[in-house]
């Protein structure tokens, strides 16, 4: 059987009432030359099951691919295994609420083989009202995280000091699913997302520092093909509860450990400890914003429950001596750093 030229990768994890949606999309698409894979993370809503019933013709002739994880290991760690087990030229990355403009595959394949590319980046997407209703009425909004938007597609030039600035300076947005990827690339360079605790370490922030140094051919397009959906189950809408923020710190430190011994093998960062620094910073800094802050962890003050999460993270690895740590973290937390963080990152 002839290899698909695209892999549409779709992790799912109690998704009954929106995997549908996601699938049809990429069914209906004008570029037809691709497989999907759906690798289920556990799901305890019979998203699997539903899968497995409303499209076993499409299973039954290979079209889409259902595979099961045996136990709850989480998102990313899912992807990691749908990207190794894809078997397309490109793949692409949809997540199980979101959905795929009819065009997205033929643009991004089309764009991706005119250039051989390694990565196409789309730095603009559509994203739905909160509630997450998406129909042929509902009004999208156009989203771009960038600091500038594209008016053709570029070729970013093969400079990491430039592509590491425009990292930094968010001027490439990092989530994986704006992208196709070449798989060959990908995997010869062995970048997979990293986690620890069940937990996404360094974020897709970190995902992107790995490709975007990486790959030599890298392109962005002001084409929009993808529609998010703003629901309010989604991961990044879910409360932070105690035992996430000490599962989302512990994650942090161990990832800090296996940060140091990246960079030390990694021919951009092993011999500058101002560029290693920028990039902690700005690794820890994102992921803190969007775990911690955005999500309002201290928008109550220090808790008592706040106070035994972090307290209780810090002690796993650290020890019993930690109540200076655990009072910086609070007090830091309590503090709008975020602009003298951003100057230090943005600093020569």
């Amino acid at each position: 059987m002839t290899a698909p030229k695209i892999s549409v990768l779709i992790p799912l994890y109690n998704r009954k009432n929106y995997i549908a949606q996601a699938i049809d999309s990429v069914l209906n698409q004008t570029f037809q030359d691709y497989e999907i894979i759906v690798r289920d993370d556990g799901s305890t809503d019979g998203s699997a099951d539903f899968v497995a019933e409303k499209y076993a013709a499409e299973i039954s002739s290979g079209k889409i691919i259902l595979r099961r994880n045996k136990k709850n290991i989480g998102q990313f760690p899912t992807v990691n295994k749908l990207i190794r087990e894809a078997t397309g030229k490109y793949f692409m990355i949809l997540h199980s609420d979101d959905l795929y403009l009819s065009h997205a595959l033929e643009h991004m394949h089309e764009v991706a083989e005119i250039f051989s590319a390694d990565v196409v980046h789309a730095g603009t997407f559509f994203q739905s009202p909160e509630g997450g209703v998406i129909d042929e009425n509902t009004p999208l909004k156009l989203m771009c995280y960038e600091n500038r938007v594209l008016e053709k597609i570029e070729l970013v030039p093969e400079d990491s000091a430039l592509r590491f600035r425009e990292w930094l300076n968010f001027d490439t947005f990092m989530d994986a699913q704006y992208n196709i990827f070449n798989r060959n690339f990908i995997l010869d360079n062995d970048i997979f997302f990293k986690s620890f605790e069940n937990v996404l370490a360094g974020g897709n922030n970190f995902f992107c520092l790995q490709w975007i140094l990486k790959a030599k051919i890298f392109v962005k397009t002001p084409a929009q093909f993808y529609v998010k959906r703003d629901s309010p189950d989604a991961l990044f809408n879910l409360n932070m509860t105690s035992e996430r923020v000490t599962k989302f710190i512990s994650a942090q430190i161990k990832f800090s450990a296996w940060l140091e011994d990246f960079f030390a093998k990694d021919e951009f960062f092993k011999d500058n400890e101002n560029l290693r620094y920028r990039a902690r910073v700005h690794l820890f800094l994102c992921a803190d914003n969007h775990r911690l802050k955005n999500q309002g962890v201290y928008k109550n003050g220090i808790t008592p429950e706040l106070h035994h999460a972090v307290e209780n993270a810090f002690r796993e690895r650290y020890g019993k001596d930690v109540d200076y740590l655990v009072f910086l973290f609070h007090r830091l937390h309590c503090l709008d750093f975020d602009k003298d963080y951003r100057e230090i990152i943005s600093t020569s």
